[in-house]
Formats: structure tokens, sequence, C-alpha cells
């Protein structure tokens, strides 16, 4: 069981799977995207995410994340995620994959 959990436990894990292969370990276009009931948003509080991973959308507490490369070829990897970004399933009102807009790697 992972004892610590938010986002640089999320990212730690995903750049640890992919350090044996030769490729960059984010998926370039795709990126999570959590939409959380207002009941929960203070939850995230003490997960550590940025301001840029974590805003509010249509009143609604929205957490974005990078995805791996190869993150459809993953079994289970929406509730794996959950697992690491410390999220409960509870929490949300919506999960889904988004295209990035983000210009930074």
């Amino acid at each position: 069981m992972l004892t610590n959990k938010g986002f640089k436990a999320y990212k730690k894990y995903w750049e640890d799977q992919a350090s044996f292969m030769d490729k960059a370990p984010w998926h370039k276009d795709k990126i999570l995207k959590l939409t959380l009931s207002t009941d929960y948003g203070d939850n995230l509080k003490e997960l550590q995410f940025s301001t840029h991973s974590l805003k509010e959308e249509n009143g609604k507490p929205t957490l974005r994340v990078q995805v791996p490369y190869n993150y459809n070829e993953l079994d289970d990897f929406e509730f794996k995620s959950l697992e690491l970004l410390g999220v409960n399933k509870n929490w949300l009102t919506d999960i889904c994959f988004d295209k990035s807009h983000c210009s930074h790697s």
C-alpha cells in the first residue's frame, strides 16, 4: 500500500515506470481531467497540487494531470491514478481524458 499520495507520488510513480524505456514518460497531447464535487475540494489542499493543475471550472474544483505516453495500454489506469493522487472515487463528478493545452513539458 502506498503511504505517499498526491501529485509528487503520481509523478514519481509514472516516471519510474518509464525510466527503463527510451521515451519521454508523458503523453504530449492528453491529460487526465478530474472534476470534483464542491463538497470535497478542500480535501485536495493537503495533496500538494499546483495552481496550474488545480483550477475551478463551472464552479467545481478540477484537477488536470499529465498522463503517461502509454496510458491507453495500461490496465486500470484511472484506478491507479486515483490511488496515487489520493483522490477518493466518491469525490468525483467526472473523470475523462482531455486535450492538453500546455505549451511546455
